[in-house]
């Protein structure tokens, strides 16, 4: 069980997230950012950005360093990791990491940017029916079967040599080539998966010269598509949707940036990220409201 309770978990440390983050300190929140250690890595990537009011010319390093200091002065939490899942609780959500790790919000802001990541053949229609994005998760559902861990970053070692000690077999399949460290019973295939293989549930993974067949494919990526992160979140044209207070349709989840829609601009994920807060902080002082009435 997660040590604390937050009154805003935040998913994704972009402008939109960060954002947020400052506003819901304003507020006297507790406040928790799980994303990437270099923040947005399309805005550290710009060479230049010349539309940001205040700050023609300014790196995109630069900027990015700025809403860092910014959020770490306003006392935000921020850590390094991916969020695999969240689950409803009877009060409030509670959060698990690729690693293994646990928290517990009252409320939820996806602040994720957009996927970039196709997916494969089948993936979709699979999900949930032997696809899964979290080894921790859903392993020990495959214990003593054959599965495939089909890897695009590093952590699809971890979640290979995790499997490797509940399953009966472990393939890894990932292109990239480098210094594996992988238990000995894990199969290696360099090779990029065609396809995944099954009709009402996984059988395998299509390689194009040969079928591996196994019971479940574990798809190790930077990003975790929002239908299997959230169950039951509302899309419309693959992004959240939301109102004009950054509502989703799950009381207590709120989206902002990129992942809500065009226009792609750092101006914009800043400005919804601050009405994503303000909407989580006035729902949290109703809720608290509504329990003293009780």
């Amino acid at each position: 069980m997660a040590e604390k309770n937050y009154d805003l978990l935040i998913i994704g440390s972009g402008p939109a997230g960060l954002s947020a983050a400052i506003t819901a300190r304003a507020r006297a929140k507790t406040v928790l950012v799980i994303g990437n250690q270099k923040l947005s890595g399309k805005l550290q990537k710009a060479p230049h950005v010349d539309n940001y009011l205040g700050l023609p010319g300014i790196t995109g390093e630069e900027l990015a360093q700025k809403f860092l200091e910014h959020a770490l002065k306003s006392g935000t939490e921020i850590v390094n990791g991916k969020v695999s899942k969240i689950y409803q609780l009877k009060d409030g959500f509670q959060i698990m990491t690729e690693k293994n790790e646990v928290y517990q919000a009252q409320t939820i802001l996806i602040s994720t940017g957009i996927t970039t990541g196709k997916t494969l053949p089948r993936e979709k229609e699979l999900l949930g029916r032997g696809v899964s994005y979290c080894a921790t998760c859903d392993g020990m559902f495959y214990r003593d079967k054959k599965v495939a861990v089909i890897s695009y970053t590093p952590e699809g070692q971890e979640e290979a040599n995790f499997l490797a000690d509940i399953c009966n077999q472990v393939y890894f399949i990932s292109a990239q080539r480098g210094a594996e460290q992988l238990k000995e019973q894990v199969e290696v295939i360099h090779q990029l998966p065609k396809g995944i293989i099954g009709e009402e549930k996984v059988q395998g993974v299509d390689l194009g010269e040969r079928i591996v067949e196994v019971e479940g494919v574990f798809i190790a990526r930077e990003d975790v598509p929002l239908e299997e992160l959230l169950p039951g979140l509302a899309l419309e044209n693959k992004f959240i949707k939301v109102n004009r207070e950054m509502e989703t349709n799950i009381m207590g989840v709120f989206a902002a940036g990129d992942c809500v829609g065009r226009p792609y601009q750092i101006s914009k994920a800043v400005g919804e990220g601050q009405v994503a807060a303000l909407s989580a902080a006035k729902y949290l002082e109703e809720k608290s409201l509504a329990k003293k009435g009780e």
